[in-house]
């Protein structure tokens, strides 16, 4: 079981782990260049992509793709949230909070057993059904406007008013 956790890893490589980690909590949500990456890291494409699904695995990393189907799902990952808010603060002097907003709710409902992908309009497409856009207490529902089934997650919000959910009540799911 344990050789399946380190697939791919080499000792000589934890501080490019950790230079990928880095790089991903500077701008998270993170919408990965594999080529790039590799190139900054000094690594082979295949191995940053056996790296990235690790870290998904140890619960480091959140991979989320747009919901496709075939081969298309193999492919890389179309954002990279930290799995945590935690990780943000911890490896970024000032994280922006519209990054924590949506690390949070991410963070909330896959830990809580729902599928999270990232909708076509709106943040976020919960168990193929629900579309949510996440945000602060002025945010309009401009992204999600003639989207059955939407709802806006916000912050600073009190009270649940029609589609206005607040961002604090996803905290009871885990």
């Amino acid at each position: 079981m344990i050789c399946k956790i380190v697939e791919g890893y080499s000792a000589s490589n934890t501080l490019k782990i950790k230079k990928l980690l880095g790089a991903i909590a500077e701008s998270a949500p993170f919408e990965p260049n594999i080529s790039k990456l590799a190139s900054k890291l000094g690594l082979g494409r295949d191995t940053v992509k056996i790296y990235l699904n690790n870290l998904d695995r140890a619960r480091l990393l959140n991979l989320l793709q747009r919901s496709t189907k075939g081969v298309a799902a193999l492919q890389k990952p179309d954002k990279i949230y930290l799995e945590n808010p935690n990780f943000s603060f911890a490896l970024r002097s000032d994280p922006e909070p519209g990054t924590i907003r949506e690390t949070f709710f991410l963070n909330q409902l896959r830990n809580s057993g729902h599928t999270v992908e990232l909708a076509k309009s709106g943040d976020f497409m919960v168990d193929q059904s629900i579309t949510f856009e996440i945000g602060g207490p002025s945010k309009t529902g401009q992204q999600i406007t003639g989207i059955d089934n939407a709802y806006l997650a916000l912050d600073d919000l009190e009270h649940p008013h029609l589609n206005r959910i607040p961002l604090w009540l996803f905290g009871f799911l885990y």
